[in-house]
């Protein structure tokens, strides 16, 4: 077995799949650091095509309300879609002419959202939450403005007549007065009254509607009880997935040159003993793989000492299942032409993995996938870890059984195979010594 350990491809594997792991963690989960909160400089635009009172009101309360930085109003629709094609706004919210009538009509008024689905997942989910949310603020302006309207409506003709009725008995009085006697026109005063009094009673009664209908504004308090520790960004988030995936890929290339130094050096060691070796060697990398990525992510992700002992735990049994499937499907497969298996399963995992999409939206076909392959269990692992909940205990029983799988599987294909006396082909390209 000497011959084996002091070969260096034996240890090369352990070097590369270092490599892609921390450059995973490294080079991508910095850029979920400022998300979500980064979200709210996508820029909003509204566009008010009415420009009458309600839909006036309605602008300023979504300028208010929304949580955005960068929301500006116009009138060209044209320009407006074309900030849109050109991503310099993110969504429109266009208030068409005539929305001020409908509503005071009791109609369903319309308003329109102009979107650009030419763009990320992130942006493309921000935009379907925010439609829903000015939806939602939308119809409590227009809810609290019919109330207002329906009172203003019944109070108008009798606050109307009881101030027409006061300023016609002075007005008459004055113009009796003034013109001694003689007849006077009751129908002209009538109409200089009611041009005097109108606009204050319409003040009048539009506050009064207001204060009646404040009542009804009611909102409902809402709370939400978060299982598991709050995390500050979506680092904490993202983490698991992608943590998972370069052990994954670095441990998949890994294998693939483990075996190929196999493959060359069992012609001086014997099959079994640089199996044994390959075997020693898999359990080191995953060990130390596993303690390079955790340590890294701890540079990044804020986590104490003991949820540091049990991501780091979790991916050594990680990193021992994915080498064990990794090198039984390499040795069976002759080490290279493994890739033509490997890659595929690779690129299933992700989407399988759960990261992206939860299982219960999967296909049957991912579901299956996402129940019998690593990298399902160790993104959810790490999440409840990270998250302080617990409950992995089903996950590391499914790594344990493809550790074993795959050591079943490299063994058969050791048992059956690699009995040829002459290195020759993929067998003599990693030399025996080095």
């Amino acid at each position: 077995m000497s011959k084996w350990f002091t070969n260096k491809f034996s240890w090369l594997g352990m070097l590369v799949a270092s490599f892609i792991a921390v450059s995973f963690v490294f080079c991508i989960l910095p850029a979920f650091k400022h998300m979500p909160t980064n979200s709210q400089n996508l820029p909003i635009v509204i566009v008010n095509q009415d420009n009458q009172q309600i839909s006036d009101k309605v602008t300023s309360g979504l300028k208010d309300n929304l949580p955005f930085k960068h929301i500006s109003t116009s009138s060209n629709l044209s320009h407006t879609k074309q900030q849109i094609k050109a991503r310099k706004a993110s969504l429109a919210i266009v208030i068409p002419d005539g929305f001020n009538k409908d509503v005071r009509a009791g109609k369903r008024p319309a308003v329109n959202f102009i979107v650009n689905n030419a763009n990320s997942m992130v942006q493309t989910n921000v935009n379907q939450g925010l439609i829903s949310r000015i939806q939602s603020t939308i119809n409590a302006q227009l809810t609290q403005q019919s109330l207002v309207g329906m009172y203003a409506k019944q109070l108008g003709p009798k606050m109307m007549k009881t101030a027409m009725a006061a300023g016609m008995k002075t007005a008459m009085q004055k113009a009796m007065t003034a013109s001694k006697g003689q007849a006077v026109n009751q129908k002209q005063i009538q109409k200089q009254v009611q041009a005097q009094v109108q606009p204050k009673i319409q003040k009048q009664v539009m506050a009064q509607a207001t204060k009646m209908a404040a009542p009804f504004n009611i909102t409902a308090k809402s709370s939400t009880d978060t299982l598991g520790t709050e995390q500050p960004n979506m680092q904490h988030q993202m983490a698991p997935m992608f943590i998972s995936m370069g052990q994954y890929l670095g441990l998949m290339i890994a294998s693939i040159i483990i075996t190929m130094t196999f493959m060359s050096v069992r012609f001086i060691a014997g099959k079994w003993k640089t199996f044994i070796g390959l075997q020693a060697t898999g359990v080191v990398t995953a060990i130390v793989l596993a303690l390079l990525t955790v340590g890294a992510l701890r540079c990044l992700v804020s986590f104490d000492g003991g949820g540091f002992n049990a991501l780091l735990w979790q991916n050594v049994l990680y990193d021992f299942a994915v080498f064990e499937l990794t090198s039984g499907l390499a040795i069976l497969f002759g080490g290279l032409p493994s890739l033509l298996i490997q890659l595929p399963l690779f690129i299933l995992q992700i989407m399988a993995g759960g990261g992206t999409l939860p299982r219960a939206a999967m296909t049957s076909f991912y579901k299956f996938l996402s129940q019998t392959t690593p990298m399902y269990q160790n993104i959810y692992s790490n999440y409840n870890i990270m998250a302080d909940l617990g409950n992995i205990g089903a996950f590391q029983q499914t790594l344990w059984w493809v550790g074993l799988c795959g050591l079943v599987l490299g063994s058969f294909a050791v048992g059956i195979g690699y009995r040829g006396q002459e290195r020759r082909g993929l067998a003599a390209v990693i030399p025996t010594k080095f």
